[in-house]
């Protein structure tokens, strides 16, 4: 007897709360909106990632000719292929406003970045099924992959000797003309931020003046970096003491007080003039602060300051005949900063309490894993203890 063949179960649903004729664009424009409405706490940052993220799904069910809402799970690994192995006509320009020259990659993500974008994306479909606009999220079936996160697990971490040599390529350019001294100046106050404060590359970039706060404690005044527009709406305060030198020296170079001022009109981290601009020296510091008030503004921007400088470093290393501490430092990114804030701050007080409140980790656990040293000192002792006997 023959069964007829019957054509595969769509995903799709009616949604008794979406409009029945909304297309793909309509739902990414809803998602969005409900992610970036009021008291959601989404920092800038992080809305042009989830922006950039429902682009890409656009993009990719367009190319296939799949509405969103018909994907299944074979739709959402062919997307996740597209982000780490994309095909030539995927890659170009992410920052197009013209939509015929619009790409969504630059080229393949890593792994992590990868693991991001799935997040991401599975968080869009998630949002469907809340609207029983369709049946089942097809990126809730793929398999994760997950980090080791036991104790000392993290090793994406510099070492003090790294950061010795990534401060020494950034004083050892040549600085003839004004904009190479500052440019200088600059990157290197992009290191000493990231690594004396823990903060996240998110955060950094979306750094005001109005930020800092001198605040008066039990042992005298101290300066906090307060993030306003945190994940959940609440406000976050980070110790920022130990920047404030480093950021005192780049203000001084702007004509700029010491001290962090609510009225100052240059960015943070500024993005530095290109082209003819770089020829000529501004005659005063308020056609300088003018000049600057542009902020670096992105995290990729913020990525290729950080590994040109890391890059510098590793070819002086190499010079020298230290091919070891060079090959961390090319696989090194900005998010290392932040761990090796965690690492040493962990190495200075051995208080995992101090790591959980700096870096802001929710679950201890987290904290955990920057226990190297505790590992290996566990291992030493172990070593000790249970040998056999001569």
């Amino acid at each position: 007897m023959n069964h007829p063949v019957l054509p595969p179960p769509s995903n799709a649903l009616a949604s008794p709360v979406l409009p029945a004729a909304a297309d793909d664009v309509e739902l990414v424009r809803r998602w969005l909106e409900a992610k970036l409405a009021a008291g959601m706490g989404i920092r800038p940052n992080t809305a042009n990632q989830y922006a950039l993220e429902g682009r890409r799904l656009l993009w990719f069910a367009h190319a296939v000719g799949r509405r969103l809402q018909t994907w299944g799970v074979e739709d959402a690994q062919a997307y996740l292929r597209l982000l780490r192995a994309p095909p030539a006509h995927a890659i170009g320009d992410t920052r197009s406003r013209d939509r015929a020259a619009w790409r969504p990659l630059r080229g393949p993500l890593s792994e992590a970045s990868a693991r991001q974008s799935a997040l991401i994306a599975g968080g869009f479909f998630a949002w469907l099924v809340d609207m029983q606009a369709i049946r089942v999220n097809p990126f809730a079936a793929l398999p994760r992959t997950r980090r080791a996160r036991g104790a000392g697990s993290q090793q994406h971490f510099l070492e003090l000797d790294h950061l010795r040599a990534v401060f020494a390529a950034i004083d050892g350019r040549p600085k003839a003309a004004f904009w190479d001294r500052l440019q200088a100046a600059r990157d290197r106050l992009v290191i000493a931020l990231a690594f004396q404060t823990g903060l996240r590359a998110s955060e950094l970039v979306g750094l005001t003046w109005t930020d800092f706060e001198r605040r008066m404690g039990r042992h005298g005044p101290y300066w906090v970096v307060v993030l306003r527009h945190t994940k959940g709406g609440d406000d976050q305060v980070v110790p920022c003491d130990s920047a404030m030198e480093e950021l005192a020296r780049f203000r001084r170079l702007l004509g700029l007080s010491p001290e962090p001022r609510r009225t100052d009109t240059t960015a943070v981290i500024p993005a530095v003039p290109g082209g003819k601009r770089r020829t000529t020296t501004p005659l005063d510091s308020l056609t300088l602060q003018r000049l600057l008030a542009r902020p670096v503004g992105t995290r990729q921007g913020l990525y290729g300051i950080v590994r040109r400088v890391f890059g510098d470093a590793a070819q002086a290393l190499l010079q020298r005949g230290n091919g070891e501490l060079a090959e961390k430092l090319q696989q090194a990114s900005t998010h290392w900063l932040r761990h090796t804030t965690a690492t040493h701050l962990l190495r200075a007080t051995g208080k995992l309490t101090d790591v959980q409140a700096l870096l802001r980790h929710r679950d201890i656990n987290t904290s955990r894993t920057y226990a190297h040293d505790a590992l290996e000192d566990v291992a030493t002792a172990v070593a000790r203890v249970f040998e056999i006997p001569g």
